[in-house]
């Protein structure tokens, strides 16, 4: 009888989702934060930067439909969908971060 629960894949999967999480959630908290201060604030003429933010929901969009298809060719090509899954709220994240650079 195996010691442990899940795969070691498994395990390292949820590992470095909790890490994403984590980054996830701390920069959509300073980015809330920042945007509580600064609502009632001008915006200077500065335009809002969607368009980064569009193309890669964009990309999302297409990567996953294409893991969804990729699947169909292979059982293995399954673990792209867990990549994308892991991707998507890095993307996200990061562009939480540079709205706090900005």
């Amino acid at each position: 009888m195996p010691d442990i629960f899940v795969s070691w894949t498994t395990l390292i999967t949820i590992v470095i989702g909790g890490i994403i999480a984590f980054f996830y959630l701390r920069y959509m908290w300073l980015v809330l934060q920042r945007v509580a201060k600064t609502l009632d604030d001008p915006d200077d003429g500065k335009s809002d930067g969607f368009g980064h933010s569009f193309v890669g929901a964009i990309i999302a969009v297409i990567a996953s439909s294409l893991a969804i298809i990729a699947y169909g060719f292979a059982p293995q090509l399954l673990y792209l969908g867990i990549l994308l899954a892991l991707a998507s709220p890095l993307a996200v994240a990061y562009t939480f971060r540079r709205e706090l650079d900005e």
